[in-house]
């Protein structure tokens, strides 16, 4: 078992003597130091597991030496040690971060049951912090998963060195692609990871309550607001606030919003009081906002703001490579929740590579549940992709029911239902088109397909 290592910061030799000697016969590693100057040296050079503080201290005052731990790690746990006449500043120490204080002279069965306390309490929270970083990992789990298409490897680099930064972040793709999985991503992997992640679907508030959604109201701020509730910028206060469809925002909130992003200033609905704020922004929209901003449906000033950073999430039909990776592990998933085993066979990979996803990963996702639910044996086979996926898709009404009004994504479905229709002869499958092989041979190279010529 490892060691656990203490900084004991006391000034009075003897006693620093004395409570070095003692803590290392309880079993622990001590580093022992005599003033208030050279902590954060220190902090960095080695990993304490709990520190043990005098305040009355030359130099630096222990107060200022207790905020110097708390910047470095908020899960250490700070005892502080002081004199009868200090217990008022001690009071304040645990307001400011302290684990527990204890008075001089220290009765070492105390000492040692409070360390032992705060060594278990810093413990705990580690393992708390752990596991909500996994968590989050964990809910970007389309995203994990080993993507073997250069743009996927690409992506998952970008996140690594931008999830670092503190500066605001722009994800732009098209709905299905996981844009909130990126963006969960980037808050797993910031230096904000412990604090809260917090979501604002901007398409979904009514247009009258966004600007109390976002930064909140007092009481009697408008009819209903029968008191004061705090908006969702003071919900992420010291996290990061996810603004999803970022585009669907009404021009007359955007000015609030800018000064929220460049000053992290908010005023509630109905008071003249500002209050600052710490959020780090990440957005999200399918839309084109650079051509919102040109017909002035979108500030350029709060773009700019809001895209010092971009990153663009690749459609699925251009990571075709992507399609199998992701569709096994979603059919494990589905595995582990049914308690029963499920594979793909070659030939069911192959259809599921060869459908466009007009819904990218999410389409993906919800297409291999299905699978997982109706399939009868433990191999997913062509005929049940057929069945259950493009079986369901051809049988989507023709009228007001389309997958999506993208034309290049209409033509791709278009394309896979002539290669479906024609059994993968893609010459009958330009006939059913109406265009030349030729033609349907550069479409299908276009779109990631490298396709081979039908056997004569």
């Amino acid at each position: 078992m490892k060691e656990q290592r203490l900084l004991l910061v006391e000034d009075d030799d003897s006693l620093r003597l004395v409570l070095t000697r003692e803590l290392k016969r309880m079993g622990f590693g001590v580093v022992a130091h005599p003033r208030g100057d050279g902590v954060p040296p220190l902090l960095r050079q080695h990993e304490f597991d709990a520190v043990v503080l005098d305040l009355n201290l030359p130099g630096t005052p222990g107060m200022d030496v207790l905020a110097q731990v708390v910047a470095h790690d908020a899960e250490l746990p700070v005892v502080v040690c002081t004199g009868h006449g200090s217990v008022a500043l001690a009071v304040t120490a645990m307001q400011r971060g302290a684990f527990d204080f204890l008075t001089k002279p220290v009765d070492l069965d105390t000492l040692e049951a409070t360390i032992r306390r705060a060594l278990q309490h810093g413990s705990l929270l580690r393992e708390n912090q752990r596991l909500r970083r996994a968590a989050a990992l964990a809910g970007a789990g389309a995203l994990v998963v080993a993507a073997p298409s250069q743009k996927a490897q690409r992506l998952d680099q970008q996140i690594a060195r931008i999830a670092a930064s503190t500066e605001s972040v722009l994800i732009t793709g098209e709905s299905g692609t996981g844009k909130e999985l990126v963006a969960r991503r980037l808050h797993a992997g910031s230096a904000r990871h412990a604090e809260p992640f917090v979501v604002v679907h901007c398409g979904a508030i009514p247009r009258q309550l966004v600007e109390s959604e976002l930064f909140g109201h007092v009481k009697g701020a408008f009819t209903g607001a029968e008191q004061r509730r705090p908006g969702l910028f003071e919900a992420a206060d010291g996290g990061t606030l996810f603004l999803d469809e970022v585009g669907e925002l009404p021009l007359e909130v955007q000015p609030a919003l800018l000064r929220a992003v460049q000053f992290g200033e908010i005023r509630p609905v109905g008071s003249d009081a500002v209050r600052q704020v710490s959020v780090r922004i990440l957005a999200a929209t399918h839309r084109d906002l650079r051509a919102k901003v040109q017909d002035q449906s979108f500030r350029e000033d709060l773009f700019y703001r809001l895209a010092v950073l971009e990153l663009q999430v690749p459609p699925l039909r251009d990571r075709r490579d992507d399609i199998g990776p992701l569709a096994n592990a979603f059919l494990q998933r589905e595995a582990q929740r049914s308690g029963r085993p499920l594979q793909f066979d070659d030939a069911a990979v192959q259809r599921l590579v060869q459908h466009p996803w007009p819904g990218n990963v999410r389409e993906l996702e919800n297409a291999i549940v299905r699978l997982g639910v109706l399939v009868d044996g433990p191999t997913v086979t062509a005929a049940d992709v057929d069945e259950y996926v493009l079986g369901a898709l051809r049988q989507r009404p023709a009228a007001g029911g389309l997958p999506t009004l993208e034309l290049a994504q209409l033509e791709q479905l278009a394309i896979a239902a002539a290669l479906q229709l024609s059994s993968g002869n893609k010459t009958k499958a330009a006939q059913v088109l109406g265009i030349a092989v030729k033609t349907l041979y550069n479409k299908l190279a276009a779109a990631g397909d490298t396709p081979k010529p039908d056997d004569a």
